[in-house]
């Protein structure tokens, strides 16, 4: 599946050592504090951001280019850089290495600090970003300078408390776009991280409440990104409503009580008895459950989609979608993991078999490639039955003709969206495992923007047709008895 390249540049340290006697202290920043994180109506995007001399600094390149053209270069001290916004022409800024002062759009402009050149690369101080960006878009930008934070144009999404104190309570957390945060769980707190929407605080950051489930609800920005902190007195549990747009803050449910067997009946009573039979226990009814599989979690991020956006975060966002996408179409749907949580491959395959689903649907993604693959299991034919002993490492090859039935339709449902879409055959992990129909996507950028591949429209579409192409096969899969 997705592999995540490393690049290592050799001339790294003879670089630093050059700045360091020319400029004095240079470093790059401490791992929690490396990058400001810049949203805007085209994208969000990250750029990494250098210490020197207790000052962050930001390349102009890696802040400019996905706003726009970007053509810059280095000759000798002096810098020059032509930006071109969309549909707009050609904007000039120059500076020189170890300057404080340039020129914007041909009109001077001092900075704060010392410009800095950096293997070819302009740096200018974290506190300028935000005006030079104006300067050049001709809009209202915000920087939130101790968050490492960059706001450009009104983007920014706002969200509503609202407690119901129910039996059991519940909290609303609304938002004017739809979200798609990493959810953290423990017990008696609820931690909601956004690293790709431009949330922002509309009040009191601190929010307590009087309440026999639900005490409180924090906002903190740091370190690129945002995050909601609800509080309680008992364990919590996060689900989506409205597309999107709204989390409710329930309790979680109690674990089921442990039941002894019933011990065995009795011999039958003498005729004048007043106690009735014992009734015999009715089988569970079968039902229909699809159960997803967000890959990776926790310490395996998968590939690198973006410097800041791993494969994991990727994945579990369109899983919610999923989960959502089948819920409105009336099939129940589960998620092997709904945090950040890392499962090992053959726990994934045990906890899967354990569930005993109609159907198991893992999600990856890929920085490479366009579009969507959609893969079930290379397994040589096997004369397995699904309802005997299935080998470990080839419990898949039972149900073959069945998870081929839901690629086909899950493809078929893509290209009826216009969506690049390919159907593969992969020796895959933990599906080969799976003793249930089981199918395996995988989404790459739909176009050259990797950014893309987090778009809620993007990821909506494509959660549609794997929604859809379920529906359309589900009286091909068995019901299932728990």
């Amino acid at each position: 599946m997705s592999r995540l390249a490393l690049a290592i540049v050799a001339g790294s340290a003879l670089l630093f050592a050059a700045l360091l006697a020319r400029h004095g202290s240079v470093h790059a920043q401490s791992p929690d504090q490396n990058q400001l994180t810049v949203y805007s109506p085209r994208t969000s995007h990250s750029v990494p951001l250098l210490d020197v001399n207790g000052q962050p600094y930001a390349g102009l390149v890696e802040l400019l280019e996905p706003l726009g053209s970007v053509d810059a270069r280095a000759d000798g001290k002096k810098y020059k850089l032509h930006f071109t916004p969309p549909g707009g022409r050609p904007l000039e800024l120059q500076f020189t290495n170890g300057k404080d002062k340039g020129k914007v759009r041909g009109n001077g402009y001092k900075l704060p600090a010392n410009f800095i050149v950096q293997n070819g690369r302009g740096y200018v101080p974290l506190s300028v970003t935000s005006e030079i960006i104006s300067k050049l878009l001709a809009t209202d930008t915000e920087l939130h300078s101790a968050a490492r934070r960059l706001f450009i144009g009104n983007i920014q999404v706002r969200y509503t408390l609202e407690l119901h104190k129910d039996n059991p309570s519940r909290l609303l957390l609304g938002f004017s776009s739809p979200v798609n945060p990493t959810i953290a769980t423990e017990p008696g707190r609820v931690r909601l991280t956004f690293r790709r929407e431009p949330i922002v605080s509309t009040g009191p950051e601190n929010a307590p409440y009087s309440d026999p489930l639900i005490t409180g609800v924090s906002f903190s920005e740091h370190d690129g990104q945002a995050e909601l902190d609800v509080t309680g007195k008992a364990p919590m549990m996060a689900n989506f409503a409205d597309g999107g747009r709204t989390i409710i803050i329930t309790g979680a449910p109690a674990p089921a009580p442990v039941t002894q067997e019933a011990p065995a009946p009795l011999p039958p009573a003498p005729a004048n008895t007043q106690n009735p039979a014992p009734q015999p226990r009715q089988p569970a009814a079968p039902r229909f459950l699809v159960l997803i599989d967000p890959a990776h979690g926790g310490s395996d991020i998968g590939a690198a989609i973006t410097p800041s956006l791993p494969e994991k975060d990727v994945v579990l966002a369109l899983a919610r979608r999923v989960q959502h996408e089948l819920a409105n179409r009336g099939i129940a749907a589960g998620l092997l993991r709904n945090s950040d949580v890392a499962i090992a491959l053959d726990q994934r395959a045990t906890s899967a078999n354990a569930a005993r689903p109609a159907l198991y649907i893992a999600l990856h993604a890929a920085n490479t490639g366009r579009g969507v693959h959609v893969f079930t299991a290379l397994l040589p034919a096997a004369n397995l039955s699904p309802q005997g002993f299935l080998p470990w490492d080839t419990a898949q090859a039972a149900f073959l003709d069945l998870s081929g039935s839901v690629a086909g339709s899950v493809a078929a449902e893509l290209e009826s969206r216009k969506l690049p879409n390919t159907t593969l055959l992969a020796p895959l992990r933990p599906m080969n495992n799976i003793a249930a129909p089981a199918i395996a996507v995988e989404i790459a950028p739909p176009a050259e923007n990797v950014d893309e591949i987090a778009s809620a429209a993007y990821q909506e579409q494509v959660a549609q047709s794997i929604a859809a192409g379920v529906a359309a096969v589900r009286g091909k899969l068995p019901q299932v008895r728990p």
